[in-house]
C-alpha cells in the first residue's frame, strides 16, 4: 500500500501534465543549460498552484546537483558565477516575500508573461554590446534572485544576459547551469524560512524528481558543442509550448 501522502500526490488533478513538464524541463536543461523553469513553472503553477510549483522547481535543483552540475562546473566562469550568487542573496528574500503575499492568479499571469517575454527576446536574437562587468553581474544576480523567489523563474535574466553576449555555446551552457542550479539550492532555505514549504509539495517532489532526473541525464547525453543552433531552437520550442498550454485562460 502506498503512503497516504504519495497516494494523495498521485491523485492531484493534472499530475500527469506536471510530470510531463518535469521530463521536458530536465531534457531541455541537460541539453541547453536553460529552459527548465520556463517550461515547468507555467504548467506546474496552473495545476498545483504557484507556491507548490516554486517548491518543486527548487527541489529539482537537487537532481541537477548530481546530474548536470559536476560537468558544468569544469567549463563555467567561476568568477562570474560567484558574483551572481552573492548578489542573488539580496533579491531572493524579496522575491519569496512577494510569492507569499501576491494572489495566485496574479502570479500565474506574471509567470506566463515573464516566460513569454523572455522567449520573444531570445527568438528575436537580441544581443547586447556591453561587457560582463562586475556591476552588470551583480545586477543580474540580484534580479535573478528576486524573480526566482517570486515566480520560480530563476533563469530569464541570466539567460538573456548570457545568450545576448559573445560567449561560446559550451561556456554559456556551463555557466548558466552552474548559476541556476546553485540558485535553486539557495531558494529552498528561503522558502522554509518564510513558512512556504508544505508537506504536500514534498510528496509531489517524490514523483517529480525521478522524472526530471531522467530527462536531465538524457539531455546531457545529447548535447554537442557544435549543435548550438539546434539546442537553442529546441529549448525555444519547448518554452513556447509550455507558455501556450498554461495561460490562465484554459
Amino acid at each position: 500500500m502506498l503512503p497516504e501522502g504519495l497516494a494523495a500526490a498521485l491523485a492531484v488533478p493534472g499530475i500527469l501534465w506536471v510530470l510531463v513538464a518535469a521530463g521536458a524541463a530536465g531534457l531541455a536543461y541537460g541539453f541547453a543549460g536553460f529552459g527548465a523553469a520556463l517550461i515547468f513553472m507555467p504548467v506546474a503553477s496552473a495545476r498545483v498552484g504557484p507556491v507548490e510549483a516554486v517548491t518543486l522547481e527548487a527541489c529539482m535543483g537537487l537532481a541537477s546537483v548530481v546530474t548536470v552540475l559536476p560537468g558544468a562546473l569544469k567549463l563555467a566562469d567561476k568568477r562570474d558565477t560567484g558574483f551572481l550568487l552573492i548578489a542573488s542573496l539580496i533579491g531572493l528574500p524579496v522575491g519569496v516575500w512577494l510569492l507569499k503575499v501576491v494572489e495566485p492568479e496574479v502570479m500565474r499571469w506574471g509567470i506566463c508573461a515573464v516566460a513569454a517575454l523572455t522567449l520573444a527576446l531570445l527568438v528575436a536574437g537580441w544581443r547586447r554590446k556591453t561587457a560582463d562587468s562586475t556591476g552588470a553581474l551583480l545586477g543580474v544576480g540580484a534580479a535573478s534572485g528576486a524573480l526566482g523567489g517570486a515566480t520560480g523563474l530563476t533563469g530569464p535574466v541570466m539567460i538573456l544576459f548570457k545568450l545576448s553576449g559573445q560567449g561560446s555555446a559550451a561556456e554559456v551552457r556551463a555557466s548558466t547551469i552552474s548559476f541556476l542550479t546553485l540558485l535553486s539550492m539557495l531558494l529552498l532555505p528561503m522558502l522554509w524560512l518564510q513558512g512556504l514549504i508544505r508537506v504536500e509539495a514534498l510528496w509531489l517532489a517524490v514523483l517529480v524528481l525521478p522524472v526530471y532526473t531522467v530527462g536531465a541525464l538524457g539531455g546531457q547525453a545529447m548535447f554537442r558543442p557544435e549543435m548550438e543552433r539546434l539546442y537553442r531552437r529546441v529549448a525555444y520550442g519547448l518554452i513556447g509550448l509550455a507558455v501556450a498550454m498554461s495561460l490562465p485562460l484554459w
